[in-house]
């Protein structure tokens, strides 16, 4: 579980090269944007950054250091949480430079993306404010325009348990009874519905387990006196995340490749993905994982089971 670049020297990264570069000038963007694949790697990089600019190799105890990270049960950055970091950039500053690391900007609210418009667009002097998401593709335009992006690159870290490995095989036949329908008017049960039943199962022992394994090598930052649990819970919300979206893209991985073995399916396995990235939606805004992907399932299964197969060739 533990990711590849784990190791990986952040301040040889290209885009860090240059932003150290940019600094060393004098000319350090107030807001970056950082953008890749690889959740780890994205918050070792913010931190670096926020060292470099405090001069501070342990920065997140400084006091002009802050974190804005989506909180409560829907996992979002709401307006609340936006207006305190506005109020502290009103607060005298004990080294004339800040930083705040807003992690997963994907996640704000409309009125909370609002409150920190103008902070983004003219912060006060002596301020970084570093923003980091796998999940580019859903953060607000409006915040997009005030920061200059710098994608890191690099894939996500691969699943390579050998439990996993079995589900997406279980999976994967699973899909292909489908596309073949079953053996006989009595064997539904059987062949998809049980065997369907039990992987969702199996997902949601296996999100859990990969989860505990992953927070055991990427702990939670140290507690403040008075975030009442909420970074540790905001840290496992985001591992959980990450690890859930890297089990769903092998999902859609097995899908494209039957898909291609079966090309007069083409267009159910194409409503399948639109289907499990839904549910992909659905388990981001916390609706309950084994739910979720039943839903999906369930779908998919009709897709396959009402669609008009091919008449066999003559003599066959």
């Amino acid at each position: 579980m533990k990711s590849a670049v784990a190791s990986t020297d952040l301040a040889a990264l290209p885009a860090l090269k240059v932003l150290a570069r940019a600094r060393a000038e004098g000319r350090m963007p107030h807001a970056i944007l950082l953008t890749g694949a690889d959740a780890g790697l994205l918050e070792r990089a913010a931190e670096h950054l926020a060292a470099v600019h405090l001069e501070d190799p342990a920065p997140i105890a400084h006091p002009d250091y802050r974190n804005l990270r989506p909180g409560g049960l829907s996992r979002r950055i709401r307006i609340e949480t936006a207006q305190e970091v506005v109020h502290a950039f009103t607060l005298s500053s004990a080294t004339g430079r800040r930083v705040v690391v807003i992690h997963e900007p994907d996640r704000f609210t409309p009125d909370a993306a609002n409150c920190l418009l103008k902070s983004l667009e003219e912060p006060p002097p002596g301020t970084l404010i570093v923003l980091q998401t796998t999940n580019y593709y859903s953060v607000m335009t409006t915040i997009l325009s005030r920061c200059l992006r710098f994608h890191l690159g690099g894939e996500a870290p691969v699943i390579a348990d050998p439990s996993w490995n079995d589900w997406l095989r279980e999976f994967e036949r699973l899909l292909t009874r489908m596309v073949k329908g079953p053996a006989s008017p009595n064997a539904r049960v059987s062949e998809v519905f049980i065997p369907l039943y039990a992987l969702c199962a199996r997902f949601e022992v296996l999100l859990d387990l990969f989860i505990e394994e992953a927070l055991k090598v990427a702990p939670p930052p140290p507690p403040t006196d008075d975030d009442e649990g909420e970074i540790e819970k905001a840290h496992e919300a985001t591992i959980r995340r990450g690890i859930r979206a890297r089990m769903l893209i092998s999902l859609e991985e097995k899908l494209r490749l039957v898909g291609r073995a079966n090309p007069d399916c083409g267009t159910q396995v194409a409503e399948a993905v639109s289907l499990l990235e839904s549910a992909r939606h659905r388990m981001d805004l916390n609706y309950q994982a084994l739910a979720a992907l039943e839903q999906f399932m369930l779908r998919t299964l009709r897709l396959f089971a009402v669609r008009v197969r091919p008449e066999p060739s003559p003599g066959v």
